[in-house]
């Protein structure tokens, strides 16, 4: 069973709780930490992998054995007037081989679950991380929204004084007031998305719908370091679904194995003692059976059971193979996305806001002067009032375009898969 990678990044999250943590702050290590202990599809599954594991004992266990009491031939319904009292223990015994083959297939189940455990996990990880950027980009935009109806303001005050001594019209003012009204109604609909974002959280946390959080900060951007070509063989060797989808055909080989085994027969033992209380007689009966599966009333049954599991052995690999196909596309597009946002995130940061900022201080400086109008002016401050909000948006974007790729990919943090620098430079 491949868990190593996936585990390999748990230890490394687990690890950072070493550090002391400011209960103040919410730090996404900690946010996956608390979900693997108490997200219930987390749980469901954990119980589900010990249901399956305690199936392989099970499997290839002996039915149980039957124990019979007899009362025989007795004139009335005095049930001591009974001229027989049988005891018997009989035991169904299937084919040696058949059991092995049923235990087999359910540790093949029982490797499903665990795989499907982790296959819930990086989806659990991967629904935080996008909330935790969500909630991020909520707040940081409410926090743009505040700054610029300071900002707003601040024109405002520069409006009415020069109102004041006859260097602009009323309208300047009439309008920065409408400008600071729109951005008052921006705010209330960003708090909303503030509380659907921190409602999506405590359902993965598993919180109180009346906790609070705290503050929230994704940090310097890290660009992905791995190539394409990596994360694809990474995917091949180490994605859950795809451990899963290998195991369903090495399932149907199974399955078209024991098919193949109901040629052979079962048998039945049993043990019956017989006594005669009437007569004083006590004595053993024992009678051995065995089931006939190639009676020539049976054939078509038989033949077709084996037609039907090699049919279901095809379905898997083809499965297998349309999963393989469905991951290598899927890291293909979340790769390209991951690229796309992080050349946006890097426009955003390095030049548009640095350079709309630059522009809205000259052309606020030279409002005051009466070196350029009012209508400039506004233009000036709605792109930097835009851009700072797209600024945000892009990096939501890129953190959950992260966590797309890391979801196909089959792992909890790309920056520590387990792959050489000297693979990596290719």
């Amino acid at each position: 069973m491949k868990y190593s990678a996936i585990f390999f990044s748990l230890m490394f999250l687990c690890s950072l709780t070493a550090t002391a943590r400011q209960p103040e702050k919410e730090e996404l290590q900690f946010l996956i930490i608390e979900a693997l202990s108490r997200n219930p599809e987390i749980a469901a599954e954990v119980s589900k992998m010990k249901m399956m594991d305690e199936r392989i004992p099970q499997a290839g266990a002996l039915d149980d054995p039957q124990f019979t009491y007899k009362l025989m031939e007795f004139p009335g319904t005095r049930l001591g007037e009974a001229a027989y009292q049988n005891f018997e223990l009989m035991q169904m015994i299937m084919f040696p081989t058949k059991l092995a083959t049923r235990k087999d297939i359910a540790r093949v189940k029982a490797e499903h679950a665990h795989h499907e455990h982790l296959e819930k996990i990086i989806e659990i990880i991967a629904q935080l991380k996008k909330s935790y950027a969500m909630l991020w980009n909520a707040r940081t935009s409410l926090t743009i929204t505040m700054e610029n109806q300071r900002l707003l303001l601040q024109i405002i005050s520069t409006a009415q004084t020069l109102y004041a001594v006859g260097r602009a019209s009323q309208q300047d003012v009439l309008k920065s007031s409408i400008e600071l009204e729109k951005l008052q109604t921006q705010e209330s609909s960003i708090r909303q998305e503030i509380i659907g974002a921190e409602s999506m959280l405590r359902a993965i946390l598993n919180r109180p719908q009346e906790a609070a959080f705290g503050s929230i900060e994704l940090g310097e951007l890290v660009p992905v370091q791995h190539s394409l070509e990596d994360i694809l063989q990474f995917a091949a060797d180490n994605r859950p679904m795809i451990v899963h989808d290998s195991l369903s055909v090495r399932e149907g080989d199974l399955m078209v194995r024991m098919s193949r085994q109901e040629y052979f027969p079962d048998f039945k033992v049993s043990f019956e003692r017989v006594t005669m209380p009437t007569m004083g007689v006590k004595t053993w009966t024992v009678m051995a059976g065995i089931t006939l599966p190639l009676s020539p009333w049976t054939f078509s049954k038989a033949f077709a059971r084996v037609d039907e599991a090699q049919a279901d052995r095809s379905m898997r690999a083809s499965m297998y193979v349309a999963a393989k196909n469905m991951v290598s596309a899927q890291i293909r597009e979340a790769y390209s996305r991951v690229k796309a946002s992080e050349v946006q995130v890097r426009s955003y940061e390095q030049t548009i806001l640095p350079q709309t900022s630059q522009s809205l201080q000259s052309l606020l400086a030279e409002y005051q002067t009466g070196k350029t109008s009012y209508l400039m002016l506004i233009d000036g401050f709605r792109m930097f009032q835009e851009m700072k909000m797209d600024a945000a948006l892009a990096r939501m974007k890129y953190e959950q375009a992260i966590a797309g790729l890391e979801r196909q990919a089959g792992v909890v943090n790309l920056i520590v898969i387990p792959i050489s620098p000297k693979e990596n430079s290719k």
